[in-house]
């Protein structure tokens, strides 16, 4: 049988080989692993969300035609509309229903992307998001790795070389997994050479508003006009508000760009269904929902407060994310971040973080833990790594 060569040298999905080491020494030990490696938050959708998503579905003809024949293809009235006003809230930005493609998972839209290009360069942070350099490869383009660091802010400084001929590139901001975030003077920067260079911008925003103090303000495309011609900003409901079951995502560009984005999605989406879309209006447009989330936000903070001592109290150097639910950790030294996390803390303290390594070579020495556990579940974590300690 003839299958993609390509696919067979593509290795496994990261998380997914840790995930299966997890469940391995669970078996082996009978010990439950505490699970710090994966961005799936500990709580659902608000009650509320629930509610309006059972509401929705509920309603005559809510299942009725594929949603792309049926409504609007750009996405229902009520959800651009709920966009459009978020975008003027939170970033004093003016866009239209033209500017914008309801999408359902953000990670497939990530992925699909690339064959909207003509073959060439796609440029790709390091460390990152492990989904873009594989979605190149298979998309027949060249993937180039632009590393970061601590020196520079974990901020990449791309540099479109013609001769690779560059067609785009991929930045997560706030990134995964560093927690780094991108300021205007960055922005501007990077808007100048997207020009000179004629490459087009996939903005990963997955964690646009995840954010824990006031002063940071993420920045969007949509504050820089040009961005908007060259630009693709892909914004998810699973983290921002608990999501990650049910699958909702929004694209803003030029209308260009997204009538360009349509007719590609067209010839193997039926689009989103109108019930989650129902469901995404009223969570965006939502006081409780909203009040709920900010509530989940401040449990957050309390827990990366006492992830980051308690870690620091064993000796390692971690920094408190800005943004993002992640910590960024720097492994004891001398010590291989990849057998680190596999053979000391999953292996024998039974508690779960990624490699850094694993989202590129930039995070080699570092490790990824999220904080999506309970008070008591990062102090027994904590506790089982003291057990190990040999640092």
């Amino acid at each position: 049988m003839k299958f993609s060569p390509m696919l067979d040298k593509i290795p496994d999905y990261p998380f997914r080989k840790v995930g299966k080491m997890c469940k391995d020494v669970e078996q082996r030990d009978g010990v439950k692993i505490i699970n710090a490696r994966i961005g799936i938050p500990d709580k659902e959708a608000p009650q509320s969300v629930k509610i309006a998503l059972a509401k929705a579905v509920l309603t005559d003809k809510s299942t009725f035609g594929y949603p792309v024949d049926v409504h609007p293809e750009r996405g229902i009235t009520e959800l651009t509309g709920a966009i459009i006003q978020d975008y003027k809230d939170k970033h004093g930005t003016k866009i239209k229903a033209e500017n914008i493609a309801v999408i359902g998972w953000a990670k497939e839209t990530l992925f699909d992307m690339p064959w909207l290009f003509d073959e060439g360069t796609i440029y790709i942070p390091d460390p990152v998001y492990p989904v873009y350099e594989i979605a190149t490869a298979l998309s027949r383009h060249k993937p180039v790795r632009v590393p970061t660091s601590a020196a520079s802010k974990w901020l990449p400084d791309f540099n479109f070389k013609q001769s690779e001929k560059p067609v785009a590139f991929y930045f997560c901001d706030p990134n995964n997994p560093t927690g780094a975030v991108a300021d205007e003077a960055f922005y501007q920067d990077l808007a100048k050479k997207m020009k000179a260079a004629d490459v087009i911008g996939i903005f990963d925003k997955a964690y646009k508003d995840y954010v824990f103090d006031d002063k940071i303000r993420p920045l969007s495309i949509t504050q820089f006009p040009e961005m908007m011609e060259r630009g693709f900003e892909i914004v998810s409901f699973s983290k921002h508000f608990n999501y990650v079951g049910i699958g909702l995502a929004w694209i803003v560009s030029s209308e260009e760009n997204i009538n360009r984005w349509l007719k590609h999605s067209g010839q193997h989406s039926q689009g989103v269904e109108w019930y989650k879309q129902k469901a995404g209006a009223d969570t965006l447009t939502s006081p409780a929902i909203q009040a709920e989330m900010q509530e989940y936000y401040k449990e957050l903070k309390r827990r990366r407060t006492a992830f980051v001592k308690g870690l620091r109290e064993l000796g390692v150097k971690v920094e408190e994310s800005a943004a993002t639910p992640y910590l960024w950790i720097k492994a004891p030294a001398g010590v291989d971040d990849e057998d680190f996390v596999l053979n000391t803390l999953i292996n024998k303290a039974h508690v779960a973080f990624m490699p850094g390594s694993y989202f590129g070579a930039s995070g080699k020495g570092y490790m990824r833990a999220t904080l999506f556990l309970t008070l008591p579940e990062i102090e027994e974590a904590l506790s089982r790594i003291k057990k190990v300690k040999t640092w």
